[in-house]
């Protein structure tokens, strides 16, 4: 028994040694580490260090970080931090809050859930973190739930490679990229005023992962339990790849059977104003939405926009 647990300890710190020694240099395969991305994750994760306390704390994919403007809700009183991330499923969701959630203080959680992300595995959004995002022994859980030997390899490279890295430490995001977004301070990413090409979808049937929907039971239990409010928010899509969708209302029923759930109206959209592609609104959108986001985080909270902030309780989450 001895010699087994010796020999694992050996085996386990040799692959370790290897994964670190050779993680940067293409010749493993299942090491996908990729420092930058037009989400920001880096500049989000090193802001989310010190940005509380917060009044609302959003989380979800990229529907959350192209949807949630931090400006438009500081002009109305409220001090706001965006953890989107892209294809971020509610398995990352979970694994940010735990993360996060003390450091933020936010009296109101809003979890952004979409369609299209409820059925991802997930994989690429943890990859994302795990790269960009400072080591964290919360990655651990989400590792292990997310059993896949890219994520655990590129964590393994990723963890020492950032811990002793200078070209980490020393990394900072381009003010724009290629693709024309600019990171705007509270984890909002903006982009110019496309306007989307009109086209059609074949019909679909939403399909949540079992595992989707149990990392979204345990977050909002989790949150309960540390009495902090939250609701669900689901952001428009274009008129077209909503009517493509044969389920829509039950997915937004089941939603509902995990808190507050809330589809922001899309009606007031055009499709070929309002939106860059199908599924994200441009900057014209996002000061539509982010009026009745506001209203609804007021209604939520039962106050009017300035007391919230001026209400804050400080220190409330408690670990």
């Amino acid at each position: 028994m001895i010699h087994t647990a010796l020999f694992l300890a050996v085996a386990a710190a040799a692959v370790t040694l290897l994964t670190w020694l050779l993680g940067g240099t293409g010749l493993l395969a299942n090491v996908t580490y990729r420092l930058g991305h037009q989400d920001f994750t880096y500049s989000r994760s090193h802001e989310a260090d010190t940005a509380g306390p917060v009044d609302v704390l959003f989380a979800g994919s990229s529907h959350c970080y192209r949807s949630f403007d931090p400006r438009i809700f500081a002009a109305e009183g409220l001090r706001c931090f965006n953890l989107g991330s892209s294809n971020q499923t509610p398995q990352q969701t979970e694994a940010l809050l735990h993360r996060y959630l003390r450091r933020l203080e936010p009296r109101l959680v809003v979890i952004e859930v979409h369609p299209d992300i409820i059925e991802y595995d997930g994989v690429e959004a943890t990859l994302g973190w795990l790269c960009n995002a400072p080591p964290s022994a919360h990655n651990l859980p989400l590792l292990l739930r997310q059993p896949n030997a890219r994520t655990f390899c590129t964590a393994i490279y990723a963890t020492l490679h950032n811990a002793t890295s200078a070209e980490y430490r020393n990394y900072s995001d381009p003010p724009e990229d290629v693709h024309g977004n600019r990171y705007v301070a509270g984890g909002y990413v903006e982009r110019d005023t496309e306007r989307w090409q009109p086209q059609t979808f074949a019909s679909d049937t939403i399909r949540p992962l079992p595992m989707q929907l149990r990392a979204l039971r345990r977050t909002v239990g989790y949150l309960r339990r540390k009495g902090v409010d939250y609701m669900l928010v689901t952001t428009p899509d274009t008129r077209a790849l909503t009517e493509s969708l044969t389920n829509l209302a039950a997915f937004d029923s089941l939603m509902a059977t995990f808190g507050p759930h809330h589809r922001l109206d899309g009606d007031c959209l055009d499709d070929t104003l309002h939106f860059y592609d199908e599924g994200h609104l441009n900057q014209e959108g996002v000061a539509i939405i982010d009026k009745q986001m506001t209203a609804l985080i007021n209604e939520h909270l039962g106050t009017d926009v300035g007391d919230v902030a001026r209400r804050r309780r400080p220190g409330a989450v408690q670990h």
